[in-house]
């Protein structure tokens, strides 16, 4: 019998009643949408309080629980780089460089890993609304969105428990989305490069598959190119100067597993085949496919334009990375989830359906992986006798029919702007 242990259960179950409330809200569209669209600012404020800042007094101030997961990572990095230490040469980060000195900002306010969790929900709810307002003009029920957007499990997680930064990535898209309309190709394109070179050095060098497919959706892609290298360059040579070969430390962040991709699933059925090449390997494969997928459909689709292709190059090219990519894990989905609610599911009860049950399953699988199955590779079929590790599995092969869903969308969805 299997002893599940009280964190676990509860994560699960607050999953649980999070994605039921979100198919509950909209089946009830039609009676709730008027009332929350006479209450807007409102609505949007309330979503953030009840869904943000009431878990957060309730968790870290009340139960007085600490902070787990990525929350202490960045804390315990935050405090060298608080102390004047240099990132990569004096102390270890996956992170582009400029990230930890973000996470240092809070920390004169109040020196407590719980006070990144809140800078992290700040950040989130501004990038929240500032898609609200991009999508408002063209989407009728874009405030229904917005509050099933924080009614979601993932989201709730990956930012209440985990702080996680990757909906910065779409942070970053937007700023280049709210460039003036009056701006010629050349200098929108420059300013473009610009922008993203600024994301590659706050984030996450994870950026490049998104970058290289950007440079072929972009028309005048020589002065995209030369704004990338008018921050990268100078970037590079302080780096070197300063650290040596140090700063290629968030490259070398190849070296674990995840799950669901396409590796994790196929691995107990070729694992004769996987067993003959490396992790690092896999991955490259994986990063390769990922940018020459996404470059292709970029270029397929140019003529759309930046501003009317690139939220769904967006979520086609991250959607790809997690599905191809075996260390990508399940949380990177929030990384492209506010665009998925805002802009790519249809107005249909099948794909809200789809979407909760994804997000439910992505709360619920690290937990059965990491905390159950203790992380261990499933390399051929006859490990999953293991129930815990037959239920792993079975979880992992519907995620991942539910992530190449979501890619195909996203596919589709691109085909039918395009004519």
């Amino acid at each position: 019998m299997i002893s599940f242990d009280t964190t676990s259960l509860i994560k699960a179950i607050i999953a649980l009643i999070l994605s039921v409330t979100v198919m509950l809200v909209w089946g009830q569209q039609r009676r709730l949408l008027p009332v929350l669209n006479a209450n807007e600012r409102a609505t949007r404020w309330l979503a953030f309080l009840a869904l943000r800042l009431m878990p957060f007094a309730i968790i870290y101030l009340i139960l007085d629980q600490a902070p787990r997961s990525d929350v202490q990572f960045f804390y315990e990095r935050a405090v060298p780089a608080l102390q004047g230490k240099l990132v990569y040469r004096d102390f270890l980060s996956y992170h582009a460089p400029l990230f930890t000195y973000i996470t240092v900002l809070p920390l004169f306010i109040w020196n407590n890993a719980r006070v990144i969790i809140l800078m992290m929900a700040v950040i989130e709810f501004v990038i929240a609304n500032a898609t609200f307002r991009f999508v408002q003009a063209n989407t009728p029920d874009a405030l229904l969105r917005f509050v099933i957007y924080y009614l979601m499990p993932l989201p709730f997680v990956a930012m209440v428990l985990s702080s996680e930064e990757d909906v910065w990535m779409w942070g970053f898209g937007l700023i280049t989305l709210a460039l003036p309309t009056s701006l010629n190709d050349r200098r929108f394109a420059f300013l473009t490069g610009l922008i993203w070179g600024v994301g590659m050095l706050t984030i996450k060098f994870m950026l490049i598959v998104l970058l290289i497919p950007l440079f072929f959706l972009i028309r005048e892609r020589f002065y995209y190119l030369l704004g990338l290298l008018v921050i990268g360059i100078p970037t590079l040579l302080i780096l070197y100067g300063l650290m040596g070969t140090a700063f290629l430390m968030p490259i070398q962040h190849t070296s674990n597993a995840m799950a669901p991709n396409l590796v994790s699933v196929l691995r107990p059925i070729l694992g004769s085949l996987f067993g003959q090449v490396s992790l690092t390997s896999l991955n490259w494969v994986g990063l390769v496919s990922t940018i020459g997928i996404g470059s292709l459909v970029a270029w397929k689709f140019r003529s759309l334009g930046y501003r009317q292709a690139f939220p769904l190059v967006f979520c086609f090219v991250f959607g790809l990375f997690m599905v191809l990519l075996p260390s990508a894990p399940g949380y990177y989905l929030f990384t492209q989830e506010i665009v998925l609610v805002f802009v790519v599911l249809a107005n249909a009860r099948t794909h809200w359906w789809r979407f909760s049950v994804l997000n439910f399953l992505l709360v619920i699988q690290p937990i059965l992986m990491i905390v159950y199955a203790n992380n261990v590779l499933y390399t051929n079929l006859s490990m999953l006798v293991n129930p815990i590790y037959g239920l792993d599995y079975v979880v992992q092969i519907i995620e991942l029919a539910l992530l190449i869903w979501l890619v195909m969308l996203t596919y589709k969805k691109l085909k039918v702007v395009g004519e």
